[in-house]
């Protein structure tokens, strides 16, 4: 479902908030035909330093006149627009306030359907996520960034609907669900047709479910198994229960939001959850510690504090629960995961011109490159001090920084207490310097020795590097070998006559693999256009991918005009054009090469397309062909049940 979903949104917070003792006391009446969403209430807190002349609440654009009222202190309001369309309401205090100053708020207001950053009602489901549009009133401070807050949420609505929010303890009385948060949050409020299954643990998990296709069982126990491998790695967790909640994938495709992961629990579309993914969930759990137990302090390695680090539980996830599947993820991905979050994605962005340190990753690149090579280079940083030690260092910090936040300085200097002794001159050539090595290599064999040449092309970096021996009676030998120099003379030990040599064999350093340089440099094509998409630029992005098509592709070994064809199509079709979309999808089906993880997808698409325009016969050849696809890659983009349920919407929309 990952790779449904182009533009991915991690919905952590990534900084840390500045007023204290902040507490909501909100009702909210939800009348989802109506498309009301009704907010009253009041909330509280005492004032930070940065508040002493001036205080912050942001409310997004409603359907009618918002009554927000500040008790008690003197000051005046006045109010300005974000581009996102929320509303800053600012107060300006007649005398500047002593920190500590309690301050008391109230609110009503009708929020409506108009839609916005992770904020979507029509008359069967609602999503009001937090991190996104302010659906409720949001304490900032003098930097901008939203405060967590404790308190209690009351939420009504129709019989038949369900309100959904984690890390909390609910109560039901009638149709109203009153929250209660005893532990900071930002909140995200879900409302549909739910159904929840609950699994016993070593903790209680939920899952909410919508649709039948969804085995909410096998989820919260293959959940709780991971949370449970991640928490004897990275600490223990302080959180009432752990949810996942399902949204529909047509809100997925409307959002542009794949996978999140919030306080206690993640949020996934449909069909990200009727197959468990070990790299998805490992990631998204991840985020429990990396973005919302520990935040980061600081815009320094900001991106590698949550998104990196969470990347890396996921690969020790796969490497725990999925062994033969790691070295696949380190080097061209992990199957039914999104497939440029690996070494070869990285290289292709490379290729492609887009390269920052990850020290300072800005944007897109938090996710681009920070879930490439950062999760990488963390793995390697590891294996370097070793696995125990750095997950040492990693519950250090969780017990430490959990509520100060940890700083980029931070983080490095207690892996290094951990380990020490200091690793300098591993954080400048991976966090701070640009790219990943190269080296060639050749070899002699003298006798019991093997005369090794390692000749590292551009930077110079200090590797500690694995060299696998195999012997022409088919034996093999793994050696362990370190290279500084830009020329390395090593000579290791055999015992019988060498038939191949392979320096890095398993992908444990990234790096410009022979085999995969080509498929970088061809595929930078494809990743100019996605980055534009990535940018929301998708007239750029289609002229572009126009230019190339016309261009030519006379020797296409990677599939690369079908590609561009394919994502060709996914543009027309956000931009609500159908017939477009088809025709780039037909046309893509024409390539001589054509892009294995794609053509599955390539089908289904055309099989939506079909349904939608009741074209019965298109619409069941390709849904064949979207399972034939999937079958020959080990049905890992779980077809079967996507084209099940599309072929049943199909049905009961002719009824």
């Amino acid at each position: 479902m990952r790779r449904l979903i182009v533009f991915l949104y991690l919905l952590a917070p990534a900084l840390l908030s500045a007023q204290r003792n902040l507490d909501y006391q909100l009702q909210v009446k939800a009348d989802l035909v109506k498309k009301s969403f009704f907010v009253q209430g009041g909330f509280s807190f005492k004032t930070d330093t940065a508040a002493a002349d001036s205080v912050d609440v942001v409310i997004s654009q409603g359907a009618g006149p918002v009554r927000l009222q500040l008790q008690g202190a003197a000051a005046v309001m006045d109010t300005s627009r974000k581009a996102s369309g929320d509303i800053i309401y600012r107060w300006h205090f007649r005398s500047p306030l002593p920190a500590g100053t309690a301050l008391h708020f109230t609110c009503a207001y009708e929020r409506g359907g108009a839609p916005a950053f992770q904020y979507y009602l029509d008359s069967t489901f609602c999503m009001a996520g937090g991190y996104g549009a302010a659906w409720y009133p949001q304490v900032t401070d003098g930097a901008g960034n939203h405060t967590r807050g404790t308190g209690t949420i009351a939420v009504t609505t129709s019989a038949n609907l369900m309100p959904v929010m984690a890390a909390s303890k609910v109560t039901v009385t009638g149709h109203t669900y009153t929250f209660h948060y005893a532990q900071p949050d930002i909140f995200s409020l879900y409302i549909g047709n739910y159904t929840r299954q609950e699994y016993k643990g070593q903790r209680s998990f939920y899952t909410y479910s919508l649709s039948k296709g969804v085995d909410g069982n096998d989820l919260s126990r293959k959940s709780a198994a991971v949370l449970d491998y991640l928490s004897s790695q990275f600490g223990p967790l302080d959180i009432p229960n752990f949810s996942i909640i399902e949204y529909p994938d047509y809100v997925a495709e409307i959002t542009g939001i794949g996978g999140a992961s919030i306080l206690g629990g993640v949020a996934m579309p449909t069909g990200a959850l009727r197959e468990f993914n070990y790299a998805l969930f490992g990631h998204e759990i991840g985020h429990q510690w990396w973005g919302n137990k520990v935040l980061s302090a600081g815009t320094k390695g900001e991106a590698m504090l949550s998104e990196g680090l969470a990347q890396y539980g996921s690969l020790q996830v796969v490497s725990h629960f999925d062994s033969t599947h790691a070295m696949a993820y380190r080097r061209t991905g992990y199957p039914g995961y999104i497939s440029d979050q690996c070494g070869l994605g990285y290289l292709k962005n490379v290729a492609a011109g887009n390269d920052e340190a990850l020290v300072s990753l800005s944007g897109n690149n938090g996710h681009t490159i920070g879930d490439s090579k950062g999760f990488l280079a963390l793995e390697l940083l590891s294996n370097t001090v070793g696995k125990a030690v750095f997950h040492k260092a990693l519950r250090t910090i969780g017990d430490k920084y959990n509520r100060t936040g940890v700083t980029w300085d931070g983080f490095q200097m207690e892996v290094e207490k951990a380990h020490g002794s200091s690793l300098q001159w591993f954080y400048r050539q991976w966090f701070e310097q640009l790219g990943a090595p190269s080296w060639q290599s050749s070899w002699q064999q003298q006798q019991n020795k093997l005369q090794l040449s390692i000749t590292q092309k551009d930077s110079i970096y200090h590797l500690p590097l694995e060299v696998l021996i195999t012997y022409s009676n088919g034996t093999t030998s793994l050696q362990q070998v370190t290279i500084r120099d830009r020329s390395n003379q090593l000579q290791l030990p055999v015992n019988g006559e060498v038939k191949e040599v392979q320096v890095d064999p398993y992908f444990k350093v990234l790096h410009w693999d022979e085999a995969l340089t080509p498929e970088a440099l061809a595929q930078a094509k494809v990743v100019r256009v996605m980055n534009l998409r990535r940018q929301q630029k998708n007239d750029e992005a289609m002229q572009l991918a126009q230019s190339y098509i016309k261009e030519g592709f006379p020797d296409d070994q990677y599939g690369v005009e079908f590609t561009l064809f394919y994502h060709m199509g996914r543009i027309a079709a956000m931009q609500n054009k159908p017939a477009e979309a088809l025709a780039y999808y037909e046309r893509a089906l024409q390539c001589v090469s054509r892009a294995p993880d794609l053509l599955a997808y390539t089908y289904y698409r055309i099989a939506t397309l079909a349904a939608q325009g009741d074209d019965n016969a298109l619409m069941q050849w390709a849904a064949a062909n979207a399972v034939k696809a999937d079958a020959a890659r080990n049905k890992s983009d779980g077809m079967e049940a996507k084209v099940a349920g599309l072929l049943s919407s199909a049905v009961a929309k002719t009824k």
